[in-house]
């Protein structure tokens, strides 16, 4: 526990760090983004050993590296039809050491890393309210999952999914949501007092509290989804970068399936804007 609070509170501090820079600079949350993309797909494909295979590693990972920045700049559609292209191609010319089951696998979770993620680059563009949406993208998933977690441990008595996540349980999944539901609000509060100004934005709180229900849930379907998927494999965590935590990718899980619906929200609803004066 102590490893896991004190690898927690790094990845605080870096957090913070980054988006210090990122109010400053947009892109520099893609170029992150990027990163830390690269490294969860390289974590997924050493689940089922295929980060050796070069011929799908290679492209997997480039896309992973770079759609997080061209999302600034261009339609990402081309970007994805050409990567499907190289994959399938790919496959036809190495046939021989590679088998459709391998390369669906590498697509299909690459596609799934790299659009959750990059929906938060996607929030960005423009460049007003960065370090906002960043937090509400990774404030929810992971507080719900903590309040999932204390709760568990001190309520929990009935199973959720015991056959793919034994520790689990239905007490735990409500707590989360009544986490989720209270981080998002909690985060409206803080940057509408302390960083942005009460007087300058307006906040949708009731949105908020939307989001922070329905992530709580769709981050519990994320999590079972990639505990599946290493049960499959066979191991434990798909990484050792997070003492404590695992690979970039258990702590992301979630964040990668909650992602895309903060962008919905950003997209058609108003959740942060300036504040009209009367």
């Amino acid at each position: 526990m102590k490893v896991r609070i004190i690898s927690a509170a790094v990845g605080i501090v870096l957090v913070i760090g980054v988006l210090f820079v990122a109010e400053m600079f947009p892109i520099f949350i893609g170029i992150i983004l990027g990163l830390v993309n690269a490294i969860m797909t390289g974590e997924y494909l050493s689940a089922k050993k295929l980060h050796r295979k070069y011929m799908i590693s290679i492209p997997c990972i480039a896309l992973s590296l770079v759609t997080p920045v061209l999302v600034f700049y261009m339609n990402l559609m081309v970007v994805m039809y050409a990567f499907a292209l190289i994959m399938m191609i790919s496959l036809i010319f190495y046939h021989d050491h590679l088998s459709y089951d391998d390369t669906a696998f590498a697509i299909v979770g690459t596609l799934l890393i790299t659009c959750g993620m990059t929906s938060i680059s996607a929030m960005c563009v423009g460049g007003q309210y960065t370090s906002f949406y960043v937090v509400i993208c990774l404030c929810v998933p992971w507080i719900s999952d903590a309040g999932a977690y204390f709760t568990g441990t001190f309520l929990g008595k009935h199973k959720l999914c015991p056959n793919i996540s034994p520790k689990k349980t239905v007490e735990g999944a409500v707590g989360g949501i009544i986490f989720g539901m209270l981080s998002g609000i909690v985060a409206g509060m803080i940057f509408s007092s302390f960083i942005y100004g009460a007087d300058k934005v307006y906040i949708n709180y009731g949105g908020l509290a939307l989001i922070g229900i329905l992530n709580s849930v769709i981050a519990i379907l994320g999590d079972l989804c990639f505990s599946l998927i290493k049960r499959s494999c066979s191991i434990k965590d798909y990484g050792t970068i997070m003492p404590g935590h695992g690979g970039l990718l258990d702590r992301f899980d979630s964040v990668i399936f909650t992602a895309p619906l903060v962008y919905l929200f950003c997209r058609y609803a108003v959740l942060i804007a300036p504040a009209v004066s009367i």
